[in-house]
């Protein structure tokens, strides 16, 4: 006998499935020439794509050095503290040394390669909870000629069109970071945890980190009593539930401060600070940078 069922709702499956969701949030991609980039153990809350079109990049972390290729692709995950420099320049003691800008039409790549300038492409963007918790490390992967065909035409987008990306480019993006991402191995992909239950309270947090952000609601979400539900989260996070909130709004801000022109009031209620006072004094609490020195030193102007 055969059996007949009218799909629901347009699925032909009646088995429920379970997808890992990525949420990934492009923060910027831009291609530039570099004739300093010095910086020594500095540390940012998002994921990095380096690309180099040019060789005389040098990148390290934790004794780890890699020299800087067309054959390869460095991948950063959050809160990895690197250093960089240009081949034959000195890392400053603290802070960062850029002299960069956008590659355009007005300064072409036969003419800055001639001046000795690096060609340099990155991308900056998030994963979402709980793919941003990887462990710091750095990554390097060798470039297939397909993803070098995929950079390459990248690269000539940037240089054709900075601000408003077409459809194409966007999607080109996407395609680089999913491909680089996927070659890491098993071995690294040490999530801070998988339990559903703070992963929900981690969601909470990032989809609502201006509001405020008790304990008590944080437990309703986990479904546990408050006591019970910060012994539990630190258990799984590793520190309390309210560092954690302290830690992800100074992230927050920093990814405003970075890439976007908001003015630090609004920075300061977007991350869930009281006003920019209180925001300036956590954040160099945490970063023992002020927010505008952060946004002087660190904000990309092309």
């Amino acid at each position: 006998m055969r059996f007949y069922k009218v799909p629901d709702k347009g699925d032909p499956s009646n088995i429920p499935q379970l997808f890992s969701g990525l949420n990934i949030n492009l923060l910027c991609c831009r291609f530039w020439w570099l004739k300093n980039w010095e910086s020594r153990n500095m540390s940012f809350p998002y994921w990095r794509i380096y690309w180099n079109k040019s060789c005389g990049g040098i990148i390290s972390f934790a004794g780890k050095t890699i020299e800087m290729t067309p054959d390869q692709i460095i991948l950063i995950p959050p809160y990895t503290a690197f250093s960089s420099r240009l081949k034959e320049n000195t890392i400053p003691p603290s802070g960062y040394n850029l002299e960069g800008g956008r590659v355009g039409e007005e300064n072409t790549e036969a003419d800055l390669l001639h001046s000795e300038a690096v060609l340099h492409l990155f991308i900056h963007f998030n994963l979402g909870m709980p793919y941003d918790f990887i462990a710091p490390q750095l990554f390097s992967f060798e470039v297939h000629n397909d993803l070098k065909t995929d950079l390459e035409e990248l690269a000539l987008s940037l240089q054709q069109n900075n601000e408003q990306l077409s459809v194409q480019s966007s999607l080109l993006i996407y395609k680089i970071i999913i491909l680089t991402v996927n070659q890491i191995s098993n071995e690294f992909r040490n999530l801070a945890t998988t339990d559903p239950r703070i992963l929900n309270v981690l969601r909470e947090v990032e989809d609502h980190i201006s509001e405020a952000l008790t304990n008590k609601r944080l437990a309703e979400v986990a479904n546990r009593t408050v006591n019970s539900f910060a012994r539990f989260f630190k258990e799984e996070i590793g520190i309390p539930p309210q560092q954690f909130i302290r830690e992800r709004r100074v992230q927050k801000a920093s990814i405003l401060l970075h890439h976007t022109g908001e003015p630090i009031e609004e920075i300061a209620r977007q991350s869930g600070f009281c006003d920019r006072f209180h925001l300036a004094r956590v954040f160099k609490e945490v970063t023992s940078y002020s927010p505008a020195q952060y946004r002087k030193q660190l904000y990309p102007k092309s």
